[in-house]
This record gives C-alpha cells, sequence and structure tokens, in this order.
C-alpha cells in the first residue's frame, strides 16, 4: 500500500497543533480580549543561597527578556510603579551523576536548578501566586578537561535560567488571566463606535 506523503505547506499547521496537543501556547497569539489589561511588573534581584556567582542577575535577566515579549506586561522599574511584584529566592543548585562508567567514575552530570517565588498585588499585598521548590534540571558532559567542564556547566545553567524565565512568563500570564476573570484585572474593553450627534431642529417660527 502507497504511503501518502503530507504536503510541504501542511508541517508548520501540523507543528502549531502539536504543540497544542502538548498544552504549549505562546500568549501573545491570544486575541486583544483574551490577553486582558496592561499590567505593570516589578522583578527584583532574587536573594542567592547557592555558591553560583551572578546567577540571580542571570536569572533577572532572563525572566525580563522573556516578559518583555508580552503585550500586556510592562516591567516597573520600582515596587511603587508597579501592580505587581515578582518575588523569589534561588534556594539551590545541585550537580548529581547521571551517568557512569565501568570504574563509577561520572561521565554525565545534571544542573538542576530549585527557587522558590511568589507573585504579590501591591495595592493590597495579596499573595495571588506562591510556587515552593520549583525545579529545572539540564544534562551536561564532563569535558576532557576541568575547564571543558566548567563550560559545560555553564551553558546547562543558562540553559536553565532561560527556561525559568518561559515557564515564569507562561505561569504568569495564566494568573493574570485569572484574576482578570475573578474581576481583579479589568477587561479591555471592546472597540465601541460613537454614534454621530444630531442637531435638534430648529423650532418653527410664526411670523405675523
Amino acid at each position: 500500500m502507497a504511503r501518502k506523503l503530507v504536503p510541504f505547506s501542511l508541517l508548520p499547521l501540523l507543528f502549531l497543533l502539536t504543540l497544542a496537543g502538548c498544552g504549549y501556547y505562546n500568549p501573545n497569539m491570544l486575541p486583544d480580549e483574551e490577553l486582558g489589561a496592561q499590567v505593570r511588573l516589578y522583578v527584583p534581584v532574587w536573594p542567592n543561597s547557592t555558591n553560583e556567582l551572578n546567577l540571580e542577575s542571570n536569572i533577572r535577566n532572563a525572566i525580563s527578556d522573556w516578559l518583555m515579549q508580552a503585550k500586556r506586561i510592562t516591567l516597573a522599574g520600582s515596587q511603587t510603579e508597579a501592580d505587581y511584584v515578582l518575588n523569589g529566592t534561588v534556594a539551590s543548585v545541585s550537580y548529581p551523576g547521571l551517568s557512569y562508567d565501568v570504574t563509577d567514575t561520572a561521565k554525565t552530570l545534571k544542573a538542576v536548578l530549585t527557587v522558590n517565588y511568589t507573585i504579590k498585588e501591591v495595592a493590597t499585598g495579596r499573595t495571588i501566586w506562591q510556587m515552593n521548590g520549583y525545579s529545572l534540571e539540564e544534562t551536561y558532559n564532563l569535558g576532557g578537561s576541568t575547564a571543558q567542564t566548567d563550560s559545560n556547566k555553564r551553558q546547562a545553567l543558562q540553559t536553565l535560567t532561560d527556561k525559568l524565565g518561559e515557564q515564569i512568563y507562561i505561569r504568569l500570564f495564566r494568573v493574570l488571566s485569572k484574576q482578570q476573570r475573578r474581576g481583579g484585572l479589568p477587561k479591555t474593553p471592546p472597540a465601541t463606535t460613537t454614534a454621530p450627534t444630531i442637531a435638534p431642529a430648529p423650532a418653527n417660527t410664526t411670523i405675523r
């Protein structure tokens, strides 16, 4: 039985449908009325409990890079200028072995990044979302030298910070969407058409 080939022009559509089936979506592809109103968000530098220097700055930069893609989120310069604050802590980074050779020497490691974060409403101080012990992991290989292994580890950490920024970007949109449905955020008003003003007809004048 001859196989039917999918036309090349349909491949992008199939790819998008596959992503949708996996639960992934890009909030910016939604219509404006579903995106909601503009929100000002402040992202401070999180306290870093690990020994990885500048990890807290890299995480903040990754989160900011993703949030700047959002149509309805504006990054605020301070908490006083914001509607919401995304606070967090860098809880831990570990590098457990993943695979070993016959001499029980690790060949592949994985970097595990764990953070805690909350989203608070500035006006009320209310926490609208909290995530404790959120972990992401990325594998990397031991190099032929210490320098190569360190380079592989740094690349793994960079990948982790980018993944974290993406996940927070998606989760934040969902949380703010729930707030909007509950009445916490104003919905984007639909476009309205103003009817033209018709001047009243002048009163009849009787000439005597």
